[in-house]
């Protein structure tokens, strides 16, 4: 979905929403990942032999029928299953060639897993649903994986990171754990979600955010006060780890389509980005300038990790 920029009026300052946060590297605190449960697919080989396996060359695994544009991005040979066996764990994802060269960017990116006992075949398919309710394939700028004990169950844990480029600097992340090639995702039971029936939508927070924000919902003429013509506002906010302040990582407003073209014509930086439209009201999300913390202490750098897990397109949906 494009994100439509609009005005920004001098109230939001005063209200203190400064908040981006420049591109950094993902770091593994782990909390963004596919916005529903994605599928597991589980084929057997054909025989007992190991598939010579290189990043950037194209995958062929025949009996996994992969798309014949489909690439190694990243490759791990470590014990996942729990049989003390090395085994190999491999990203995939589709490329297209631009100007006779690769693609940065991966498409339909999935997770294989190749036992190292068996020479059996596990693909993972990443998918979530986006903000129109249909199901979509993960992307990824340069995605990797990470090999690491991430549960605590003394049996390594499979996370890929899938930077999504642009300004953001927002990072989708997905846990997997392959004990006896059952790959489960991690952090699907740990999200958190946000529903508003009055505003009709909803917001699946990352498992990161647990215990680290609160959610203040306006309505009505206190909603106007915070943002000229809203309906309705949402503010998530960053609660200190002292729980003595907070601060707004971000806003959604709510407005008409009138209202909101009225606002969105004035003077002025922008307000902020559409999200969703539907039944003649417009959703808009509102999200910080700057790190309000000092961006070496421990509450700056929780607000930028929190603040970047969040990838609100894949994460908001409409409530019918």
């Amino acid at each position: 979905m494009k994100n439509q920029q609009t005005k920004k009026i001098p109230l939001l300052a005063m209200a203190g929403l400064i908040c981006a946060v420049s591109i950094a590297t993902p770091q593994v605190i782990f909390a963004k990942q596919a916005s529903s449960t994605p599928k597991a697919v589980t084929q057997p080989t054909k025989n007992n032999q190991s598939s010579k396996v290189e990043i950037g060359q194209k995958c062929r695994i025949p009996e996994l029928k992969l798309k014949e544009n489909t690439y190694v991005l990243d490759y791990k040979q470590s014990e996942i299953t729990g049989d003390n066996i090395q085994d190999n764990v491999i990203l995939v994802g589709t490329k297209e060639k631009l100007n006779g060269k690769l693609d940065t960017y991966a498409r339909d990116l999935s997770i294989i897993i190749q036992d190292g006992k068996t020479k059996k075949y596990v693909k993972y398919d990443w998918i979530f649903k986006g903000s129109d309710g249909k199901m979509y394939r993960e992307i990824g700028r340069e995605p990797n994986l990470i090999i690491g004990d991430y549960t605590g169950n003394k049996v390594n844990d499979i996370i890929v990171t899938a930077p999504q480029g642009g300004n953001g600097g927002f990072v989708d992340h997905l846990i997997l754990t392959g004990e006896n090639l059952n790959l489960k995702d991690v952090m699907a039971d740990n999200q958190a979600l946000y529903e508003n029936s009055q505003a009709k939508f909803s917001v699946k927070l990352p498992a990161s955010w647990n215990g680290h924000y609160k959610v203040n919902p306006i309505s009505g003429a206190e909603a106007d006060k915070v943002m000229p013509f809203a309906k309705h506002v949402v503010q998530f906010e960053y609660v200190t780890k002292d729980n003595k302040d907070s601060e707004i990582m971000m806003m959604i407003s709510v407005f008409t389509k009138t209202d909101w073209s009225r606002l969105s014509n004035e003077d002025g930086p922008p307000v902020g980005s559409v999200i969703a439209e539907a039944d003649g009201m417009v959703y808009v999300s509102t999200t910080p300038q700057s790190n309000p913390f000092d961006p070496k202490s421990k509450d700056g750098k929780m607000f930028d990790q929190l603040y970047q897990d969040l990838n609100l397109n894949k994460s908001f949906e409409l409530i019918k």
